[in-house]
């Protein structure tokens, strides 16, 4: 088992014909709109927290 199946074996489902773990699309998906939203979240973040300037004419 490789370093990466081990760290995100949650992913991974048993395949129930031969027994062999492999990749889950759903779990896939899931895990990469989560990650998409989370960095969209820090971007935000990121915008919002820059400070205003007022320019009085």
């Amino acid at each position: 088992m490789n370093f990466w199946r081990y760290v995100f074996s949650f992913l991974y489902t048993r395949n129930w014909h031969n027994g062999e773990m492999e990749l889950s699309r759903p779990r896939l998906a899931l895990f990469a709109s989560a990650l998409f939203l989370f960095t969209l979240a820090l971007v935000f973040i990121s915008i919002l927290q820059a400070p205003i300037e007022y320019r009085i004419k």
